[in-house]
């Protein structure tokens, strides 16, 4: 908030001047992005996140959970990246490791109820964003407006995801 504010009121020779304020800025973003990525709870892997979202799409279309070899071929990656993934997943409560009952070898990873709440939240927190923009008037005509991200949301979502 105070960046803008004083972006604002800085004139043009001041801002010819002053670049070091970007240089500051840079580095405030840096260590936010680091903090979140030492808090577990937060999913800031690209990959990470990919299998949280296809693991929820499976679980609302009613198919078969993911496994280590499905994740691995899909993402081509090493089996121990792909193990500490998972292991991330599973430890922050995202994933739920469930033994297949025909081949003792092989662990399905099913979503958490976590997941499934986490990812609705999500959405719908973005749906809102979407609305408040003015972008879903388009695609809306005759339709339901989407409501405001109410306090109960935040509530939740700050006592689930963030506290």
């Amino acid at each position: 908030m105070l960046m803008g504010k004083y972006f604002i009121n800085m004139k043009k020779s001041q801002y010819k001047q002053d670049k070091s304020i970007f240089n500051l800025t840079y580095l405030e973003l840096d260590l936010f992005v680091n903090s979140f990525k030492l808090k577990r709870e937060v999913i800031t892997d690209m990959h990470e996140r990919f299998l949280i979202y296809e693991s929820y799409k499976r679980a609302m279309e009613n198919e078969e959970p993911l496994t280590m070899k499905w994740i691995e071929q899909t993402l081509r990656l090493s089996f121990p990246k792909v193990q500490s993934m998972v292991s991330r997943l599973v430890e922050s409560g995202y994933f739920k490791r469930v033994q297949s009952t025909t081949d003792k070898r092989i662990f399905f990873f099913e979503p958490t109820v976590k997941l499934i709440r986490g990812v609705d939240l999500y959405e719908q927190m973005k749906l809102n964003e979407l609305h408040s923009m003015g972008i879903t008037e388009f695609f809306s005509e005759g339709k339901p407006s989407l409501s405001d991200f109410n306090a109960e949301s935040q509530e939740k979502f700050k006592s689930e995801f963030i506290d």
